[in-house]
């Protein structure tokens, strides 16, 4: 005979069956709550009771953390702070102004006339002046010229092609020997105190022969002059020998008063201011003239307009 529960066994049996559901689910709460609660102590609880060390300090001066080996060497300094520099500003470019024209202007065959070579002295102009030695105003003018700073040269007489002319005492001749050259230079040189350097009175013959021009380079050299080459003679070796041989140099452009009017001396005066504007220095040769002194009067306040007026030794090289 089969049997078959009643209902109020069945009933026990499905609230039976529930209440172990049901105890299932709270011990599964209980067991995750556990696990949530023992994760919380481990990571914010542990944390708190041992901290992590302090950062060490950035200096030598740190203590070392407890236990730490003895060995251990101490953080390294960091370099000061240094504040960037600013750039130095820029500096302005210079203005460079365009170098006046130089001019020298010199007179020759000083020492023969005493009015004219005042008057030359006392106009406001750096004229060079060079003195014929044992003239009879030689000295005394000499002492006026170096008392103005004016640059004073030895008028050195040399032999002229023409025989007629006679270039005065202390003359030197191609038919001497270099001992007799330089002992000549030196009685001229002394007749004419502070002279700086030396051109040539006359000449056109003695500056063309190379062998005597060498002669008498050598002695000024050696007396330590420079040499200003006239220019008598289109044949003239003066200036190229004086550069090949290391003699300071130069020499004339422009004859000023070849015609002694003050308007011909005035026409070569323009010349000259217009060669130095093309060249940027130029040099001219005048004499202690009526007609060069009324011209240079005339004419003075229009060239130092245009051009620098210096003694002649700032042009030789």
């Amino acid at each position: 005979m089969a049997y078959f529960p009643s209902k109020k066994t069945t009933r026990k049996k499905r609230q039976k069956k529930q209440s172990g559901r049901l105890f299932g689910i709270f011990s599964l709460i209980l067991l995750v709550s556990a696990t949530l609660t023992a994760g919380f102590y481990i990571i914010f609880l542990g944390t708190a009771q041992n901290p992590a060390p302090p950062l060490p300090l950035l200096n030598n001066s740190a203590k070392k953390a407890p236990g730490a080996a003895k060995t251990a060497k101490p953080t390294p300094q960091l370099p000061p702070h240094t504040p960037t520099a600013k750039p130095a500003p820029t500096p302005a470019p210079a203005i460079t102004r365009p170098r006046r024209p130089k001019v020298a202007i010199i007179i020759d065959d000083m020492g023969y006339k005493e009015k004219g070579g005042e008057e030359l002295m006392q106009l406001n102009l750096p004229l060079s002046f060079a003195f014929l030695p044992f003239a009879p105003f030689t000295r005394p003018l000499v002492e006026q010229a170096y008392q103005k700073k004016r640059t004073i040269l030895l008028h050195l007489p040399l032999e002229a092609t023409d025989q007629k002319w006679d270039p005065g005492p202390g003359v030197l001749k191609t038919s001497m020997d270099a001992h007799a050259i330089k002992t000549q230079l030196r009685r001229d040189l002394d007749a004419v105190p502070h002279a700086s350097g030396i051109n040539n009175h006359m000449g056109s013959y003695f500056t063309a022969n190379p062998l005597a021009m060498k002669r008498l380079l050598v002695a000024i050299r050696d007396l330590d002059v420079f040499f200003l080459d006239s220019v008598t003679s289109a044949q003239s070796t003066g200036y190229q020998l004086a550069v090949e041989m290391g003699v300071k140099t130069g020499r004339r452009n422009i004859f000023l008063d070849n015609e002694q009017t003050p308007e011909k001396v005035i026409e070569q005066l323009q010349a000259l201011v217009k060669l130095a504007k093309k060249e940027g220095e130029a040099v001219g040769i005048g004499h202690p003239y009526p007609a060069t002194i009324t011209a240079l009067k005339q004419y003075k306040d229009r060239l130092v307009a245009q051009v620098e007026v210096v003694g002649i030794n700032q042009l030789v090289r």
